[in-house]
């Protein structure tokens, strides 16, 4: 839900897997003061496993490998599809340093992004790759596509060195306050990025924080110049490692960040001078 020039509007998809009924598979935008379709898009093989975002200038759709754009008036695409994979630049770790690379293949995962991990902010399309330590930013005005590494875990202990973890993380026990397992599925002891749902993103400012399934919080300065390491500001996290889980975006009131896992309720607060 947002508001262009004091009317409020919201855009919805449709499709993806097992079959779901509603067609045509595409985006919809909706008048939020009647209910009512201003337009349908339908789009051939769309899988809705994003976050339709719009601003003033259009919808943002991701399919498959391409973003695309299309207007508010009439849902009409206004901007060829940008590749996700080819000519892109990434920076990576190499060793123990970060190495950034120009004109590249993204190597492609099965699906573009983890599901619902995106967010339209000024002229960029932010979003975790569906390839687990990965986040992607797509300049909507210039079509450059830009990839940053990052841990997908960090395991710290009392007295101990942190342990980063590039590829995998540590078996997630997925248990509530009360020790009770929530889940039977594997998918959920995973890292928190591919094949399953995720937190959506928030932004406080000129920083957006990520948070994934085993509650690490990525944060960076999404409008930094260069999408390169000195765009991550933290890799911090909302309890230890193993035993924390969730499915909850941040919220933020009053100078606080707001979060919830299954075992806990937690206010993050400025540090005191």
């Amino acid at each position: 839900l947002q508001t262009i020039d004091g009317k409020a509007f919201i855009a919805t998809g449709r499709g993806g897997g097992h079959q779901p009924p509603e067609e045509p598979y595409g985006v919809s935008l909706i008048d939020a003061d009647t209910g009512h379709a201003i337009w349908e898009s339908g789009i051939a093989g769309y899988q809705a496993h994003q976050n339709v975002m719009f601003n003033e200038g259009g919808v943002h759709v991701i399919k498959g490998f391409e973003h695309s754009l299309l207007s508010l008036k009439d849902g009409q695409a206004v901007q060829f599809p940008m590749s996700l994979a080819k000519g892109v630049t990434i920076t990576a770790v190499n060793g123990s340093q970060y190495q950034t690379k120009h004109n590249q293949v993204f190597e492609k995962p099965r699906k573009p992004i983890t599901y619902q991990t995106n967010i339209v902010l000024g002229d960029y399309n932010l979003f975790l790759s569906h390839k687990p330590g990965f986040i992607g930013r797509i300049n909507i005005k210039t079509g450059d596509v830009e990839y940053l590494q990052v841990p997908v875990q960090v395991v710290r202990r009392a007295n101990a060195q942190d342990e980063i973890l590039w590829n995998e993380s540590r078996p997630n026990d997925m248990k509530n306050s009360s020790g009770f397992v929530v889940s039977q599925d594997k998918r959920n002891a995973g890292s928190g990025w591919g094949h399953v749902s995720a937190p959506s993103p928030i932004a406080v400012g000129d920083k957006v924080y990520f948070p994934t399934m085993i509650g690490i919080v990525y944060v960076l300065k999404w409008d930094a110049d260069v999408f390169d390491k000195d765009a991550l500001l933290s890799v911090s996290d909302l309890g230890p490692a193993t035993e924390t889980w969730t499915l909850s975006s941040l919220s933020f009131a009053n100078g606080c960040i707001y979060a919830r896992t299954l075992k806990e309720l937690v206010c993050i607060e400025p540090k005191s001078n």
